[in-house]
């Protein structure tokens, strides 16, 4: 079933959220803080900025590579709105809060997709391949598995494991084993 959209217009941005216990292996914000995309739909004369303080996301997850993320989104079509600097409160460190407007839903789904296959990726040597492979992607199944990723993300979202957004990830997974992204 697909998201009802009048206007055809949906929106992202990228929230920093404070993890359970800071990981070691990082510097900075990374160490404290993990990042998540939210994605939100719009209503024909619905305001992007008043979406994402009082709207439900259709899918939110954690996220890596978000430069590569942000410019894919630009790439497809999108335009950055606002943009501004976030402080998490007792941190010296800041990052820029992107809010980015999807023109039509085959932007939406192609920009989703890329983004839950290239947070699943360990290196960056694979992202421009993938970025290719996403602008040429068949339109039936780039429907398909971002409906699957949808899906997954409705029957999951208030579940109580931990970690229900790996069972969204796999969805960009499998894009990356079935297509040789992982190797």
């Amino acid at each position: 079933m697909s998201p009802t959209n009048l206007a055809g217009e949906y929106v992202f941005t990228i929230d920093a959220k404070r993890r359970s216990r800071s990981n070691p292996r990082y510097n900075g914000i990374l160490r404290t803080h993990r990042f998540y995309i939210r994605y939100h739909s719009l209503l024909k004369g619905q305001s992007p900025k008043n979406v994402l303080e009082n709207g439900e996301p259709l899918i939110t997850f954690p996220v890596s590579f978000m430069e590569n993320i942000l410019n894919f989104g630009l790439e497809v079509g999108g335009k950055l709105i606002h943009g501004m600097r976030i402080r998490p409160s007792e941190l010296k460190f800041s990052y820029s809060k992107p809010l980015i407007l999807l023109p039509n839903e085959i932007a939406f789904r192609r920009h989703l997709l890329f983004s839950l296959t290239v947070s699943t990726l360990r290196k960056p040597t694979k992202i421009n391949t993938l970025r290719k492979f996403m602008l040429t992607i068949n339109a039936n199944f780039l429907n398909t598995m971002s409906q699957i990723a949808l899906d997954r993300y409705k029957d999951l979202r208030d579940s109580e494991r931990r970690s229900w957004y790996w069972h969204v990830l796999r969805v960009g997974r499998s894009i990356k084993v079935l297509y040789r992204l992982d190797r």
